[in-house]
């Protein structure tokens, strides 16, 4: 909620909670937020929607 209500940065305030770093890994909390990885296949699936 503090990311919500304060505009405070998701992947800041989740580095900063020890309770989830723990669980997940600072490596694995950057890697969910690395935009390159979740965008790889665009041109990819722009192709096939308007051809080439």
């Amino acid at each position: 909620m503090k990311v919500w209500e304060e505009g405070k940065d998701f992947q800041t305030e989740l580095l900063a909670d020890l309770e989830v770093v723990g669980a997940l890994g600072e490596a694995k909390i950057r890697e969910s937020f690395d935009l390159n990885y979740h965008l790889k296949h665009v041109d990819t699936i722009f192709k096939r929607v308007f051809g080439e």
